[in-house]
């Protein structure tokens, strides 16, 4: 069995676009019965941590994943990261385990390419603005999965600490582009072709993100399950896409109202985004696909072999 670190998975240098590609694949294969994605397993203790388990099996490309997840939000306190995980990869023919992956590499690549290629439906063909609402690893692969698709020449950020706004703007290198922090998230909405919210879950946060405020048209990739946004205030022409209804039925809480929802992913990628309505806020509300991790697991091991 390989064990793949975080290091030599992120020297294989596997794009974003190749992840999205196959999570399409993979989504046609539930739609024909060939491929299933289970809904997370959770539970919380009493001291706030979160454990999870996502489970996705496929006949072709023949392979099963099982992640398991560990978060404490106090861990910023102990110096450590917010969450841990591990992915194993299943031969799905004979039912043998072929590979141990890092899953923070994993649910890195495997959120941003969801997020590209909800976007790849519903953003604006030629948005070139990017704002990014937090700082931290998803706002950094979001941005490397967004360049490799779409014209940015722009990138805005905002975060709840000024110095990680201003550490993530140093490492940006876009030439001949723009780079801003901002200090006012308003702002931010307002010039932004494409927002990704990626707030962590904290003790007493405050939904402080107006979708009224996004230009017409314009994308936002909700990847923080949409708690930073104020989803009881959304524009009345918005175009709501969730993950997955399935696995939002199963959950104590739902992502957001289920009328309010126009599609899920599988929905997305069978139907496109069949609205008349250009001249809409289209929303993407993220909790986690197994199926992208699935997708992520068979290039990383195949790419590795």
């Amino acid at each position: 069995m390989h064990i793949l670190n975080f290091k030599e998975l992120t020297e294989l240098d596997i794009s974003y676009s190749s992840i999205a590609s196959l999570i399409t694949k993979l989504l046609v294969g539930c739609n024909k019965g060939e491929a299933v994605s289970l809904p997370k397993l959770s539970y919380s203790t009493g001291i706030g941590n979160l454990f999870q388990a996502m489970m996705a099996v496929s006949d072709a490309p023949s392979y099963a994943t099982v992640k398991a997840v560990g978060l404490s939000p106090e861990n910023s306190k102990r110096g450590l990261p917010h969450i841990g995980s591990t992915v194993t990869l299943f031969n799905a023919t004979t039912g043998l385990p072929v590979a141990l992956l890092d899953g923070s590499w994993i649910t890195a690549v495997r959120t941003a390419a969801i997020t590209l290629l909800a976007a790849q439906h519903l953003a604006p063909s030629k948005s070139r603005r990017i704002g990014l609402i937090g700082a931290g690893v998803q706002a950094r692969s979001h941005l490397a999965a967004f360049r490799e698709q779409f014209p940015i020449d722009e990138v805005m950020i905002f975060s709840r600490t000024e110095q990680s706004a201003k550490q993530l703007a140093d490492q940006i290198d876009l030439p001949g582009g723009k780079t801003h922090v901002l200090s006012d998230p308003t702002e931010l909405l307002r010039n932004s072709d494409i927002v990704i919210s990626t707030v962590p879950a904290a003790k007493g946060l405050i939904p402080f993100l107006d979708s009224n405020q996004l230009p017409l048209p314009s994308f936002a990739g909700m990847v923080d399950c949409g708690r930073s946004w104020l989803l009881n205030d959304l524009p009345a022409n918005a175009w709501v896409v969730i993950d997955d209804r399935e696995q939002d039925r199963h959950s104590d809480a739902a992502l957001i109202t289920p009328t309010r929802v126009n599609q899920d992913m599988l929905q997305l990628v069978s139907d496109g985004y069949p609205s008349d309505e250009e001249s809409t806020r289209r929303l993407f509300i993220f909790r986690g696909m197994a199926i992208g991790d699935l997708a992520a697991a068979i290039l990383a091991y195949e790419t590795a072999v």
